[in-house]
């Protein structure tokens, strides 16, 4: 029983046919009062009409006409088509009365029934026009919703090669300053840059990784970077997620807040720079801060800009977390934060329980 069900839910010919018949049956039994084949024959040239009116606006009236602009025409048809079928049926029904020997006045019976089928008609025809705009809306809708949903999955995905090209550029320029200056950590950088590059090759593939994955890929990176100097500097990294089991970020979601600190601190000719970044998970919010000191003196007026690292960020986040997050840019004379916060509660609600 619930397969026979779960099938008349899933066909919508199947509907409309068993629609149509309960129509057939209530037309049929309210003309019982008179006789059999009354019911049967009025009946069913009623049927007849008031189906056929409906799948010509529906089918032909609507979609060929109306929808193409030709709304003269469009009404014309109908208005004609609704009177000659009026017409029938009332004409039909007074020749049925005199059939079956009824007497009646056959003037006033004419107008009668004209003025009853015109009105069924009529909200047949209307009825016909709800319906096709209706499902037209819907379809509309989730029709915009595909193409909105695959534009924002093309933009994903040229966003995560803008990220990984910007990363391999930067990647290229530290194997370049390692190998002229430092000869005897070469091999050590290489291996690690070799890790981080099957991160971003293989596991960023996906629209969705574990935030385990991208909080190790940071603290290589992190390593990665501090290799550059003899010294030990002001860099620092603070985790503090217990459970992270769980929760899924887009790849390389943070990565591009990580580079900025490194790329606009002075730590090669500032011994007071500083680099501090924080990453935190409490009741289901990620919290992300990213803060690093910048030179007395900017040599060029493009230092401070935020470039298309977080631009980038910018635009995944709005594509994965819509009005879910918050993030607040503090550019100081001497220092620059960028706090993220997103709400994983909300997100996994919009997403019907999926990870975020």
């Amino acid at each position: 029983m619930n397969r026979i069900i779960n099938y008349i839910r899933s066909s919508t010919t199947l509907q409309s046919i068993l629609i149509w018949i309960i129509v057939y049956l209530i037309g049929f039994i309210q003309n019982l009062w008179i006789s059999v084949e009354w019911s049967l024959k009025v009946g069913t040239l009623n049927f007849i009409c008031v189906l056929s009116l409906y799948y010509i606006t529906y089918k032909i009236l609507i979609p060929k006409l109306l929808i193409r602009g030709r709304k003269v025409w469009y009404f014309l048809f109908s208005f004609a088509l609704i009177v000659l079928s009026a017409n029938i049926c009332a004409r039909f029904e007074v020749y049925m009365f005199e059939s079956l020997k009824i007497e009646i006045d056959h003037e006033f019976r004419f107008v009668f029934s004209i003025s009853r089928y015109a009105t069924i008609l009529i909200l047949t025809y209307s009825i016909s026009n709800i319906i096709f705009f209706t499902r037209k809306t819907t379809e509309d809708a989730k029709q915009k919703e595909k193409l909105l949903s695959e534009k924002n999955i093309l933009e994903v995905r040229v966003l995560k090669s803008q990220i990984n090209s910007h990363f391999i550029f930067n990647a290229l320029n530290n194997i370049y300053s390692m190998t002229y200056f430092k000869d005897e950590y070469t091999s050590g950088y290489v291996l690690k840059l070799g890790q981080m590059m099957r991160y971003v090759m293989e596991d960023c593939e996906t629209e969705l990784t574990p935030l385990s994955k991208e909080i190790e890929y940071i603290e290589n990176f992190i390593d990665f970077q501090k290799l550059r100097f003899e010294n030990d500097k002001n860099i620092t990294f603070t985790c503090k997620v217990e459970d992270n089991t769980n929760i899924s970020v887009p790849p390389m979601l943070f990565q591009p807040l990580v580079e900025n600190c490194f790329k606009h601190t002075p730590l090669e000719v500032d011994k007071n720079s500083y680099i501090h970044i924080l990453l935190e998970v409490r009741e289901m919010q990620i919290y992300f801060v990213a803060e690093n000191s910048q030179p007395l003196i900017k040599n060029t007026p493009t230092q401070n800009d935020t470039g298309i690292g977080i631009e980038n960020v910018k635009r995944r986040l709005e594509l994965y977390y819509e009005n879910n997050y918050t993030l607040d840019i503090s550019n100081n004379p001497d220092s620059f934060k960028v706090e993220l916060s997103i709400n994983l509660q909300t997100s996994q609600d919009k997403k019907h329980g999926g990870n975020i």
